[in-house]
């Protein structure tokens, strides 16, 4: 009887662990990104108006994107916001040839960006249990490695300045 007793207890707190893990897991999947950020926000933080945010994968609210208001996909200014669990976020740190990642202090509990060739710039922030990343294209149709050293620093500094404002936004509603 005792062994059916322990037997029990340990079920018990395995599953009590497994739910709790699927639980933080879920927690990003089941949030809404697009309920993070006013149209009003993202339209300041890219000086152009903008269309209300919409998930950027369908069925996947985790994810959302915010494009310039009258203007072709292809070529609008935008931001895209996604929730991340820990597991991606970490994932997300792990070194890669040709993409350097750089820590950005001064957001959240930790922060970083990561530059990939031909995309850009991206924001990744951990607060507490959340996770995020924030990619901008704050100017329309642009690729990066198009330009000078200095073009590209300029570059990088305005996608640095709009990707933190949101970043800034999000996290105080964490």
């Amino acid at each position: 009887m005792r062994m059916l007793s322990k037997l029990a207890t340990i079920t018990c707190r395995s599953l009590l662990l497994t739910a709790i893990a699927i639980g933080s897991i879920g927690a990003a999947a089941a949030a809404d990104a697009c309920q993070l950020l006013t149209t009003a926000q993202v339209s300041s933080a890219l000086g152009v108006e903008v269309d209300p945010g919409t998930p950027s994968i369908p069925n996947h609210p985790e994810h959302c994107i915010w494009r310039e208001h009258g203007k072709d996909q292809a070529v609008a200014k935008n931001v895209q916001l996604s929730l991340l669990t820990s597991r991606q976020y970490e994932t997300g740190k792990t070194p890669l040839p040709n993409i350097p990642k750089t820590p950005e202090p001064g957001l959240g509990d930790e922060a970083y960006y990561a530059k990939t060739p031909g995309i850009g710039l991206i924001l990744t922030v951990k607060k507490g249990n959340t996770y995020f990343r924030v990619q901008a294209r704050p100017i329309p149709g642009f690729s990066h490695n198009k330009g000078t050293a200095a073009e590209e620093q300029a570059l990088d500094d305005k996608y640095k300045s709009v990707e933190r404002t949101i970043a800034t936004e999000v996290l105080k509603k964490t």
